[in-house]
C-alpha cells in the first residue's frame, strides 16, 4: 500500500482500490474496481450555534487554513486534517477541526474519522465528515438501502420525495440500525456508523437529479469529545443483501450478535415464543381531560374497566378454542390504568380487582400454559405520580423540563434514566411480595426513543450513558427470570431483548397508516431474525403494513409470530395458525436471503437458514411455502 502528495491531492492505493482527498475542495474520491464513487462538494460542514434559530451551516473547505499529515498506524495508513478557522456572514469562528481518513491495507475499508476539535467549540452543534457519496441512479436495478424501522429501498428512479420522521436521528424510527448502502451498475458500497450514538443519518432524495446520504455527528452535552467514526467497504455485487449480511458480520464481530437460542439458555421460557400467538389485552383505561385521546363528547368513555377476572376467563376460552401457545401482554394493570402514574402504578387497578384479581389472572394463565407479560414505562414521568418533582427530570441544554399532556395519563415530563433503575427493582420487589411475578415484562418506548440527554447538574447524562441505563433496567428484568419487551427494535436495544411489540415498515405520512415509504425491504429481518421475535399484525393497512397490503403476508415473509384478538373469529383463527405454525419452523433461524420476484416489488421471496422458502404475493393476496423436506403451504 502506498500514500503520496501531489499538488492538489493526497493519493492512498493498495490493490483494488485508489482513494484521494482534494487538499482545497476536501472531497474524497474512491475508485474501486470499475466503480468510482466521489463525495458531494461542499458537503463536509459544520453547524454552528446550539439552538435551530441561531445555527449557521459552515463548510468546512471554506476554513481559512488546512493542514494534512500522513498518518500510519498498524494496518491503517491515510492522511490528517486540520481545519480552520472559519468566517460566515463577517463573524469568524475560530474553532479548528481535527479529521482523518484511512485506509486499512488489509482489507480495504476506508475509515473517516472525527477528533476533538481545538478552539472554540462550545457552540458547534454539529459536524458533517466526509459528507455523502454522489448518487445519481437512474434505473430500479440503482437503488439506496436505508433501515429506517423494517427498511426500505428508494430506487433510482424513483419519482416520489422520501419523507423522514425525525431528522434521521439514530435509534429511532428513521434508523433502527447505524448503517446504509447503495448500489449502482453492480457495484455497491455499505456504511457503518462505527459510534452511532451521537449522529443521525440525513437521506435527501431529490427525483430526477439524486439520492445523498450522509452521517452527521451530533454534539454531546455541548461538546466533542472522542472521536466518531464511519467505515464504508467497497465491492462489486454488494446488493441490499449482501450489505445486511455484512452488517450482521459487522455486529457478530464486536461481541453483539446475541440470538434466540443464546437468550433461550439463559432463559428457558423464551421455548414458549416459539411459534406463539401474542395477544394484546387491557384492563383499565383512564384518559385525562387534557389528553389529545379524552372523548369530550362521551365523557363515560374516558373511564373504564374490563376487571381482571373477566380477562382471566377470557383467556381460558381462548385457550380450549385455539389450543396452542399464547403470549399474553397486559395493558393498563396499574393503579390508574394503562398510561397513567407512571413510575409510581402500584398497587394494581381497584377498578379492575386490584391484587387479588391481578394474582387470579396470573394463576390462570399458569394453569392454562399462558405466558403472562405487563405493560411498564420509565421514562414518562407523569405529573400527578406519587414520587414526581421536577428536580428528577430531564433537562434540555436551557435546563427546562420537557412536558407532554399527549397521552392518557395527561401532564408529564421525562424522568432521567440514571434514576430509572431504582423504579424498576422497587416495583418488581413489590409485585413479588404481592404474589405476582409475571413471565414477561414489556417497557415502554425505551427501544424506540433515541438516546436522551440530560443537562440537570444533579444527573447529567449523555446519549451514551442514557443507553447504558435503559440496558440496565431490561436486563434488570431478565435477572429476574422474567422474559423482558420494548416497544420496537432499535439496534443497540436488541442484545438485551428477546421480543418487541412490531417492526414494520415506514408509511407516509407516519407508521400509523398511509402507503409505502418507497419500496419495502426486510433489512432488519435480514440482520435480526434470529436474534428477536417480531410480532405482525393481521390487518390490511395495520400500523406500520402499506394500505395495500395484509399484514399477515409480511408476517410470513418475516418469519414473525402473529397477534390475535382475545375474541377472534374463526377465519382469524386459521391465519393466525399459519403464521405461528411457520415461526415455530423458522421463527429462531437466520434469514438467509431475500428476493422481488422477477422484479416485481408486489412478489417477494424469503429465505431461512433451514431451507424454508416463503413467497408472498401482495397484489394476490397470496403465499406459498417450501420446507426443506418439500412439503408445500399455500392458499392458491
Amino acid at each position: 500500500m502506498s500514500i503520496h502528495e501531489q499538488d492538489h491531492v493526497f493519493m492512498l492505493e493498495r490493490a483494488g482500490i485508489k482513494v484521494s482527498i482534494d487538499k482545497s475542495s476536501l472531497t474524497v474520491k474512491v475508485e474501486a474496481g470499475d466503480a468510482t464513487w466521489e463525495t458531494v462538494p461542499g458537503a463536509a460542514s459544520l453547524s454552528w450555534g446550539l439552538t435551530p434559530t441561531d445555527r449557521i451551516g459552515i463548510p468546512l473547505s471554506s476554513a481559512t487554513k488546512k493542514a494534512f499529515s500522513t498518518i500510519v498506524s498498524g494496518t491503517f495508513k491515510g492522511v490528517h486534517v486540520k481545519v480552520g478557522p472559519f468566517s460566515a456572514n463577517g463573524i469568524e469562528y475560530g474553532v479548528y477541526l481535527n479529521l482523518s481518513l484511512l485506509l486499512n491495507s488489509h482489507n480495504g475499508e476506508l475509515v473517516f474519522e472525527v477528533h476533538e476539535p481545538d478552539g472554540e467549540i462550545e457552540s458547534i452543534s454539529e459536524i458533517v465528515w466526509p459528507g455523502g457519496f454522489r448518487f445519481f441512479g437512474g434505473g430500479e436495478a440503482d437503488y439506496t438501502a436505508v433501515p429506517a424501522m423494517q427498511g426500505y429501498l428508494i430506487p433510482g428512479n424513483w419519482r416520489e420525495p422520501v419523507r423522514r420522521y425525525h431528522q434521521g436521528m439514530m435509534y429511532g424510527r428513521d434508523a433502527y440500525m447505524p448503517w446504509w448502502g447503495q448500489y449502482q451498475d453492480g457495484h455497491g458500497y455499505l456504511a457503518i456508523i462505527d459510534t452511532p450514538n451521537d449522529s443521525r443519518l440525513s437521506v435527501e432524495h431529490l427525483p430526477s437529479v439524486h439520492t445523498h446520504l450522509e452521517a452527521v455527528w451530533l454534539h454531546s452535552l455541548g461538546r466533542f469529545e472522542g472521536i466518531r467514526r464511519l467505515r464504508v467497504r467497497f465491492k462489486k455485487g454488494l446488493d441490499y443483501v449482501a450489505m445486511a449480511k455484512m452488517y450482521r458480520s459487522y455486529v457478530h464481530s464486536l461481541g453483539k450478535l446475541r440470538t434466540l437460542a443464546q437468550k433461550q439458555a439463559l432463559n428457558p421460557k423464551l421455548e414458549g415464543l416459539s411459534g406463539a400467538a401474542v395477544v394484546h389485552t387491557g384492563v383499565h383505561t383512564r384518559i385525562a381531560p387534557e389528553s389529545y385521546y379524552y372523548d369530550k363528547t362521551d365523557p363515560e368513555k374516558n373511564d373504564f374497566a374490563v376487571p381482571f377476572e373477566e380477562r382471566a376467563a377470557q383467556l381460558k376460552e381462548l385457550g380450549r378454542r385455539y389450543g396452542d401457545k399464547l403470549y399474553v401482554h397486559v395493558d393498563g394493570w396499574g393503579l390508574n390504568g394503562y398510561d397513567n402514574l407512571h413510575p409510581d402504578v402500584l398497587p394494581p387497578s381497584p377498578t379492575g380487582g386490584g391484587y387479588e384479581g391481578m394474582r387470579k389472572l396470573q394463576e390462570t394463565c399458569n394453569e392454562e400454559g399462558i405466558l403472562f407479560a405487563i405493560h411498564d414505562n420509565y421514562r414518562d414521568f407523569y405529573h400527578d405520580a406519587a414520587s414526581y418533582h421536577p428536580d428528577l427530570t430531564i433537562k434540555d441544554g436551557e435546563g427546562k423540563e420537557e412536558f407532554s399532556d399527549y397521552w392518557a395519563g395527561g401532564a408529564h415530563s421525562w424522568l432521567c434514566t440514571s434514576l430509572s433503575k431504582g423504579y424498576v427493582e422497587r416495583n418488581y420487589d413489590t409485585l413479588k411480595a404481592n404474589g405476582i411475578e409475571p413471565d414477561g415484562v414489556y417497557i415502554d418506548v425505551f427501544a424506540v426513543i433515541p438516546g436522551d440527554e440530560c443537562y440537570d447538574p444533579s444527573h447529567r447524562m449523555s446519549r451514551t450513558e442514557c443507553l447504558a441505563y435503559r440496558a440496565s433496567c431490561f436486563e434488570e428484568i431478565r435477572s429476574r427470570g422474567m422474559l423482558i419487551s420494548s416497544e420496537e427494535p432499535a439496534d443497540w436495544a436488541v442484545p438485551h431483548l428477546d421480543l418487541v411489540h412490531h417492526a414494520p415498515y415506514a408509511l407516509d405520512p407516519g407508521p400509523g397508516g398511509g402507503p409505502a415509504i418507497c419500496v419495502p425491504a426486510p433489512l432488519f429481518s435480514l440482520v435480526y431474525h434470529d436474534a428477536i421475535v417480531v410480532p405482525w399484525s393481521l390487518e390490511r393497512g395495520a400500523w406500520g403494513i402499506p394500505e395495500r397490503d395484509l399484514g399477515w403476508l409480511h408476517g410470513l415473509l418475516n418469519g414473525g409470530v402473529p397477534y390475535l384478538s382475545i375474541q377472534p373469529t374463526d377465519g382469524e383463527l386459521e391465519i393466525v395458525r399459519t403464521v405461528a405454525r411457520l415461526h415455530g419452523l423458522v421463527g429462531f433461524a437466520e434469514m438467509t436471503g431475500h428476493e422481488y420476484v422477477d422484479g416485481n416489488w408486489r412478489r417477494q421471496r424469503s429465505m431461512f437458514a433451514d431451507g424454508t422458502v416463503v413467497e408472498i404475493d401482495l397484489d394476490e393476496d397470496g403465499y406459498r411455502i417450501m420446507m426443506a423436506d418439500g412439503e408445500v403451504w399455500t392458499n392458491r
